[in-house]
C-alpha cells in the first residue's frame, strides 16, 4: 500500500520523514513540519496543526483560527 501526501508547493523539498512527521524545506529556508495520523476508520489524515521553523530571536508564536469570525486569525507570541 502507498500513502500519497500532496503537500509540496513549487520549490519545496522534503528534508526528512520520520515516525508520523514530514519536514518540508521552503524556498526561503523555512522548514514546516507536518504531522499525520491514522483515524478511527484506518484512514491516513494530515493534522491541521504544523510547526514552522524560521529565522528569529528564540521567540515562539501560535496562530489560531477564530471560528466565530470568518477567516480571522489570532497570533500570540512569547519572548
Amino acid at each position: 500500500m502507498q500513502t500519497k501526501f500532496e503537500i509540496l508547493k513549487k520549490g519545496d523539498t522534503v528534508v526528512n520523514v520520520w515516525d508520523n512527521k514530514i519536514a518540508v524545506k521552503k524556498p526561503n529556508g523555512d522548514v514546516e513540519i507536518f504531522s499525520f495520523y491514522t483515524d478511527e476508520n484506518g484512514l491516513t489524515r494530515l493534522s491541521n496543526d504544523t510547526i514552522l521553523v524560521t529565522q528569529g530571536h528564540k521567540s515562539v508564536s501560535k496562530k489560531i483560527e477564530v471560528k466565530e469570525l470568518d477567516n480571522a486569525f489570532l497570533e500570540v507570541s512569547t519572548f
